[in-house]
Formats: structure tokens, sequence, C-alpha cells
């Protein structure tokens, strides 16, 4: 707002001379938020409208997995076991660590809307930290899984949380039914799925964070030697 009246910012490919250059810019400080790097999504979006689209899709996400996850937990008949002789330490330990993961989640998806409104790169980090926690812990649910498949381990089958099960108190291994397996199978292939958009949405919101700090970088620079107004385009 300049006296009275809205003034939209100019990007610095509008200010170009003949040779390339950018007026009174160093070629350091140089900035074009609208340039082909700060696109994702087959180029459809800006990175920061992509982050922001990941960052709902994390949420459907961590819903999905928090409602599946206590599905599972009062689905389990806790009583029946402890009377056959069974432990059920790990039954609430898996429970507990994905609840603890899945708020951990929300809470750095909550820090990218944030950054997001307040174009802060730092508030990014959070986010990129826990896609790479969740990245490992894909990895090792799918490859707990595969060994579950493979050797009918009642263990591996409760590190992947995916359906509750009867077992024999002197077995290490269960035989499941139908209906059992196709849950397993159905949610090995939504951990598959949700690891391959990880590594999608990862590059995205790293490009973003770059985004942010280019940008935070060249704000500061226009404050220091010219008008912001004039230079920087308000997103």
């Amino acid at each position: 707002m300049m006296n009275g009246r809205a003034v939209r910012s100019v990007l610095i490919r509008n200010n170009r001379q003949e040779n390339g250059s950018v007026d009174h810019v160093p070629r350091s400080i140089q900035f074009d938020e609208s340039s082909e790097e700060y696109r994702c999504l087959c180029n459809c979006f800006h990175v920061k409208t992509g982050a922001f689209i990941i960052g709902c899709v994390h949420v459907l996400m961590i819903l999905f997995f928090l409602i599946h996850s206590l599905f599972v937990y009062f689905q389990h008949d806790g009583r029946l076991q402890q009377a056959r002789g069974v432990k059920e330490n790990y039954v609430f330990g898996s429970f507990l660590a994905e609840m603890i993961g899945l708020g951990l989640g929300i809470f750095a998806v909550f820090l990218l809307f944030v950054a997001l409104s307040r174009n802060s790169a730092l508030l990014v980090v959070p986010h990129l930290v826990m896609q790479v926690i969740a990245i490992l812990c894909f990895i090792l649910v799918l490859v707990s899984g595969t060994i579950a498949l493979c050797t009918d381990s009642a263990v591996f089958y409760r590190l992947i949380n995916a359906a509750p099960f009867m077992e024999h108190p002197n077995n290490n291994t269960v035989a499941l039914d139908t209906g059992t397996m196709v849950r397993i199978y159905s949610l090995m292939i939504v951990y598959a799925i949700s690891l391959a958009l990880e590594f999608w949405f990862i590059v995205v919101i790293y490009n973003c964070n770059r985004y942010l700090d280019e940008r935070s970088d060249y704000m500061k620079y226009c404050l220091a030697f010219s008008t912001p107004m004039k230079t920087l385009s308000a997103r």
C-alpha cells in the first residue's frame, strides 16, 4: 500500500536489460519466483501451492492411519489372549509407537502450514525431518511385512499393525484366515503407495524450502538496498 493505493510488485524478470542482467541487483541475489525451478507436480503448481496440497494430503493420510490403528487396537481381544497365556506387550507397543509418530506428523504439518503463511523456510525443516523418518518407517514396515508373509511370524505381523489376530502361546507363527490376509495385503499396498508418494513429496517440500530461503535472502537485500514493493512479487 503506497499513498493509499495498492501497488503491485514487479518480478525482476521484467526489469532485465538488453544484456540479460538486472538493474542494481547482484547476480547472486537475483530471484524470479515464477521460475520453472519453483514449479512442481508436473509443472502445474508453484512449489508453495504444491507444498500446501501435500500438507492436506498428509492430513488425510494421518487420519487414515489413525482410524485404522484405533480400529485394530480396539478390535483386538486382549482378555482372551491373556487367558490363553499370550503376552500383550508388543500389541500395545505397536499402537503406542504409531500414535506417537502420527502426533509428531500432525505437528510437523501444522508447522508447514504456518511456514507457508509466514514464508518461513525454517519452519519447513521439521516437516522434511518427519518425511525422512516416515520414509524409513515405511521401508521398515514393508520389510517386516515381507518377512511376516514369508515366515508367518507373529512378531512381524504385530510390527506392521495391519490386522488383529489370535496366536497360540507356544508358537511364534500364526496361520491367518483369508479375511485377515486380505486386510494385510491391502495395507501393505497402502504402505507401498505411501512410500512412493513420500519420495515424490519430499522433493517438492525441499524445493519449497529452497524457494522460501532464497525469497528471504532476496527480501533482505530489497529491504536493505532497494524498494521491495517494486522488485518482489508478493505471494
